[in-house]
């Protein structure tokens, strides 16, 4: 009877058990249970990447993009046959791309020449043009440059917007300002937005133009070598250079004859003092010296 009775309270207390592990896992389920506002919350999704055009746009909601502004520029050398030649055809690949020459500078001889030009292309336009003035000459140099300006374009653009706001704000005021002082006072700060948005606005001018319109440095030298071909150029002119070159020996050496004499009459009084005091003494020198050696032969003869 024993036995008996020790498996009733072990059945008694097994379920007591089952009824305090349902009540616990029934508890944990209404818990976690959307319905009653709780249980385990997501983890927050990661927040999206901003560009450089979103950081753009939430810091000034008047843009809605950031292209990348850059400011591309062009140096090359070119060893040429001819420069007038030369010259008109890249001004007329400059004119063909939308261009122009900005700047032209020539110095030297005939056939020893040389010549600086500086041309503004689109910039879209700028590879084009580099190809066509290669094809003028024999190519010597070429350097490439690229300056990102994005952010400068950006914020100078974002702070003109800023001033023309407080531009118009301004101006409403001054339209309900009703005594003199308020309306001087407001005028003052008006005459600095302004003077602060006209310098910023030619900036700005300058900085697109810069952008829009690449910049090609071309430097030229004319040489009859440079061309690709077998030609006549080196005995051009040749009676004419001939001839300058006599005029410039013959001017030389007359140069330096008239220099010459210009010495010798700067020279002058300096050269007669000498010749007074100097041959004297010389003639004085000589004759105590022979005089000497006479003494000296004397005794031994």
């Amino acid at each position: 009877m024993k036995w008996l009775r020790a498996v009733a309270f072990l059945a008694v207390v097994a379920v007591v058990f089952l009824l305090f592990v349902g009540c616990g896992l029934r508890t944990q389920t209404e818990e976690s249970s959307p319905d009653k506002g709780g249980g385990i919350t997501s983890a927050p999704a990661s927040p999206p990447e901003i560009t450089l055009e979103q950081s753009v746009r939430f810091a000034d909601n008047s843009f809605a993009s950031a292209e990348q502004k850059l400011i591309r520029t062009a140096e090359i050398a070119l060893d040429v046959e001819n420069i007038d030649d030369a010259l008109a055809k890249i001004r007329l690949a400059a004119t063909m791309a939308d261009g122009y020459a900005a700047e032209l500078s020539i110095s030297g001889a005939d056939g020893e020449r040389f010549a600086w030009l500086t041309l503004r292309v689109p910039v879209a336009k700028l590879d084009r043009v580099l190809t066509e003035i290669e094809l003028v000459g024999k190519r010597t140099n070429l350097r490439m440059g690229d300056q990102d300006v994005t952010l400068q374009y950006v914020d100078l653009e974002a702070r003109i917007r800023n001033a023309e706001r407080q531009e118009g704000r301004l101006l409403e005021i001054l339209a309900r300002a009703e005594t003199v002082e308020d309306i001087l006072r407001v005028e003052q700060e008006l005459a600095r937005v302004r003077g602060q948005l006209e310098t910023m606005t030619a900036e700005f001018r300058y900085l697109s133009d810069q952008v829009d319109f690449s910049t090609i440095s071309v430097s030229l030298k004319e040489t009859p070598t440079a061309s690709p071909t077998i030609t006549g150029s080196g005995l051009r002119g040749v009676w004419q250079r001939g001839l300058a070159g006599l005029i410039d020996s013959v001017n030389a050496m007359l140069v330096g004859l008239g220099n010459g004499l210009v010495f010798l009459f700067t020279a002058a009084p300096y050269l007669l003092l000498l010749a007074g005091v100097g041959v004297p003494t010389a003639f004085a020198a000589r004759r105590f010296w022979v005089k000497k050696l006479r003494k000296t032969d004397a005794p031994n003869s």
